[in-house]
């Protein structure tokens, strides 16, 4: 794609407006990511597992935080964070985390600074993001329209930047897996799902729509232990640890199990099981599938979502696919993604202050002290009844685009 000047100019003005709300914006998940990444980048320690479960009662961290959950990923994901801790030790004095531990308050002199430095990263790579998505099209003007969709996405603006989590990194990764399907280079796109497992779990769960997209046992099985092999080897040096063990493979990697229809006093049928096994049955029957195995990833989010009380930044897994739904299927669908996305803003409006107005309190602190729009909604109605009603649009939405998605032959095709 020609980066026309129009297009340069929106590209900088999507850059200032990132970074101008990473540095407007705080929410308490960049703590944790950065007081664990804190032991690699200033004190170079090197298994956070471990390290973490034997610090002593008197620990300024244990004292004020609650260490089991402060960090419940793999190890590639402290180790990249960490590192870049390193880098940014010049900016950041290693006080600013020593004071956060012993409780003090984050509203400290620089911050807007440091947010910014914190959350730099990100923005490489999310710009990154959308040039990958402007590969996946052949023509001019959908390559646009992907780099513009992705530029100026609500949802990276709120879960990558004012959040500050790192969940752009796994999702970069489950994107180019499709760049390389599409490719026809099936063992590189497998690898990619790989590294993606390695930063973030999920994306192990589109690993069966690339093994399935080739041909033959033998060809299936090297894909498979391809796409295995990155998340195996990166969490090899820690799997005897059980402190490793009952972080990582917490009850938060399992929340899609917690929705279950009872047949019995102690025996149910998962409805997340359910669907994602009748997605791979189905893929398993496409002759086609990878010039449409975006359909099945994108089948597997909607299910997710679907089932899971899920955190509002794991949206972003979902982004792109959406938006290449847009694109392939030339707007066809645009009043589904758009209830999608409606269902997503609200439900993200009836979680606590802290992830809506109290973000900005950066730039103002009495923003802490807005009761919520969440509380403003209980005063009105029954708050537990409305989330219901809107995750349930939001399920009957998913399940009727996926069946748009399967029972379209001919659109919706990326060519190869």
């Amino acid at each position: 794609m020609k980066l026309s000047k129009k297009l340069i100019l929106l590209l900088i003005l999507a850059v200032a407006m990132r970074l101008f709300i990473a540095g407007s914006t705080f929410q308490a998940d960049i703590v944790g990511q950065s007081l664990s990444s804190y032991f690699f980048g200033y004190q170079n320690v090197t298994n956070i597992y471990d390290h973490l479960a034997n610090l002593p009662a008197t620990h300024p961290l244990v004292q004020h935080f609650k260490v089991e959950d402060i960090f419940i990923y793999p190890p590639l994901t402290y180790f990249t964070l960490g590192t870049f801790l390193k880098g940014a030790s010049l900016i950041i004095p290693e006080t600013f985390f020593t004071d956060l531990m012993n409780g003090g308050s984050i509203f400290q002199p620089n911050l807007s600074l440091y947010l910014i430095v914190l959350k730099l990263p990100y923005l490489f790579i999310d710009i990154a993001m959308a040039f990958v998505l402007t590969s996946l099209f052949d023509k001019e003007k959908q390559k646009k329209w992907a780099f513009l969709l992705w530029l100026f996405n609500p949802v990276t603006f709120y879960a990558t930047f004012s959040m500050g989590v790192f969940d752009i990194i796994p999702a970069i990764f489950t994107v180019l897996s499709l760049v390389f399907a599409k490719k026809n280079k099936l063992g590189w796109a497998a690898v990619m799902i790989g590294i993606g497992t390695a930063y973030k779990q999920y994306p192990i769960f589109l690993l069966p729509f690339v093994v399935l997209a080739a041909k033959g046992f033998w060809n299936r099985a090297k894909v498979l232990i391809l796409g295995l092999l990155p998340y195996i080897i990166s969490i090899a040096p820690f799997i005897t640890s059980p402190a490793f063990r009952h972080m990582v493979f917490s009850a938060q990697s399992q929340k899609m199990f917690y929705m279950q229809w009872m047949l019995s006093g102690g025996e149910g049928l998962y409805p997340y099981i359910l669907g994602f096994v009748l997605l791979v049955f189905h893929a398993l029957r496409n002759k086609n599938l990878i010039q449409k195995i975006w359909k099945y990833y994108l089948g597997y989010f909607l299910i997710l979502f679907s089932v899971t009380h899920f955190h509002p930044q794991w949206f972003l897994w979902v982004s792109p696919f959406i938006i290449i739904e847009l694109i392939a299927n030339n707007w066809r669908n645009l009043w589904l993604d758009l209830i999608l996305l409606g269902c997503y803003l609200i439900i993200i409006l009836t979680f606590d202050n802290s992830l809506s107005v109290g973000l900005f309190a950066v730039l103002n602190q009495d923003l802490n002290n807005f009761p919520g729009i969440d509380k403003l909604i209980a005063a009105k109605t029954n708050i537990f009844f409305f989330k219901s009603a809107i995750r349930s649009l939001f399920a009957a939405t998913s399940v009727y685009l996926i069946y748009d998605l399967l029972s379209s032959n001919n659109r919706g095709k990326l060519k190869q």
